[in-house]
């Protein structure tokens, strides 16, 4: 049968969203049809609903900031390639070292890494290895009082919906003593005649108050941002940021003994449990083997949810000797939980919550040379997992995004060819 008389939707449902993207990108070209088709919104979402687990590395000397590599690994084992079966290893196979890239990963969002270098919020598609960076938001207007530090925070969203992406910057002024809160403001990354730029927030509900982002770390769900932030030495709450309306709002987090300590929030991680904001608190993991779920119930009337998980005693041995940060969850609601220290064999947890199991995962093939590092080096690691296919996102934000590395201060936008035009074949 000649190949054009195959059904399109068999074409699209069976044959291209089996494909890497390297082979989607090449087969743009074929014709005006299928470059129509691999960038359509509906071919993305299609895409990135087919099951392709990643697992990306960022190791980098503290000490040394120009000596970071990034690394990209799939799961070793033949049988692990659906997204209920936990792979017991990943093994690297990419190296995607890219200049001006590195640290702490901040967000998935929809196939995109998102993370800050060099004080700019930076987007990166690891599929194409395309680095995107927005401007700095200027912050000279806020001056720093003696014994007062500023913070300028990033955090990613995206509006499935309406197909928006925007970013918020947080900037934020408190004394370092005692953490009072001085001021604080908030911007929005819009992009408005092919020119992208930063506005300030519109005026915010007569609760909204001045905060200091305690987590750098972001989630977005269902197009609403959310972020930790901290209002005084004993006062945490949730900001959250509607991408669709730009209207901003705060939740008190709940407080429990204990709480007064600023320490007790490094042991707090973010996440999204059952399509709900959710504070994994493992305080007492290390040693009682106990972790708390507080879960946003109902963000207008601002009720929260608590569920205690005790770890099997067969599992305890995997959590009473090391320190973990919390970084993020699966589609299929697995937290991952990372090692503070970076140790060899370098391995990562897999905690189901749903039915209370963990996992341990080792990553294999990281360059030996990491962990034989020389004294003056501070090795640190950052680990984002994606149970989603890799991108090709076409949308009115990114699409138009340029996919070209700038130094200088000017705009970083321009529309011109689609993101999926333009994107250079590995």
């Amino acid at each position: 049968m000649d190949f054009t008389e195959l059904p399109m939707d068999l074409v699209t449902e069976e044959i291209l969203t089996r494909l890497p993207v390297k082979s989607l990108m090449r087969f743009m070209c074929v014709s005006k049809l299928w470059l129509t088709l691999i960038s359509s919104r509906y071919f993305t979402h299609r895409f990135l609903t087919v099951p392709s687990p990643r697992l990306y590395m960022c190791l980098w000397d503290v000490n040394n900031y120009l000596d970071t590599e990034i690394l990209s690994s799939a799961p070793q084992a033949a049988n692990t390639t659906t997204t209920t079966t936990t792979p017991s290893a990943f093994l690297v196979d990419h190296d995607l070292t890219t200049p001006r890239m590195g640290s702490h990963i901040l967000q998935n969002l929809g196939g995109f890494m998102c993370y800050v270098y060099w004080n700019k919020p930076r987007i990166y598609n690891p599929a194409t290895r395309q680095l995107v960076t927005l401007p700095f938001k200027n912050s000279d207007h806020m001056t720093v009082s003696p014994g007062g530090k500023k913070i300028v925070s990033y955090y990613f969203g995206y509006d499935a919906l309406n197909h928006k992406y925007k970013v918020v910057s947080s900037i934020s002024v408190h004394l370092k003593q005692n953490m009072e809160v001085i001021s604080s403001e908030n911007w929005v990354f819009v992009l408005k005649g092919g020119r992208g730029s930063w506005k300030k927030a519109a005026p915010t509900p007569s609760d909204f108050c001045p905060h200091v982002p305690c987590k750098i770390e972001g989630l977005c769900i269902d197009g609403v941002i959310y972020y930790m932030a901290l209002l005084g030495p004993f006062e945490y709450v949730f900001v959250s940021f509607d991408v669709k309306s730009e209207e901003f709002n705060m939740i008190q987090v709940p407080r429990r003994d204990g709480d007064e300590l600023l320490e007790r929030f490094q042991n707090v991680g973010l996440l999204e449990y059952g399509g709900k904001p959710t504070l994994f608190d493992q305080t007492n993991l290390k040693d009682k083997g106990v972790v708390a779920l507080w879960s946003v119930e109902d963000a207008g009337s601002k009720k929260w949810s608590c569920k205690s998980l005790v770890v099997q005693p067969s599992q305890r041995h995997l959590v009473n000797t090391i320190t973990f940060n919390v970084k993020g969850i699966t589609q299929n609601g697995k937290v991952l939980l990372i090692p503070k220290d970076f140790l060899f064999p370098f391995h990562i947890l897999s905690y189901d919550i749903q039915n209370n199991d963990m996992r341990k995962i080792e990553i294999r093939g990281i360059p030996d040379r990491w962990f034989n590092m020389d004294e003056e080096a501070e090795v640190c690691v950052d680990v984002m997992f994606m149970d989603q296919s890799e991108s090709v996102i076409s949308s009115d934000f990114v699409s138009s995004l340029d996919w070209t590395e700038r130094d200088n201060h000017d705009t970083y936008i321009h529309r011109s060819l689609p993101l999926s035009v333009s994107l250079s074949i590995l």
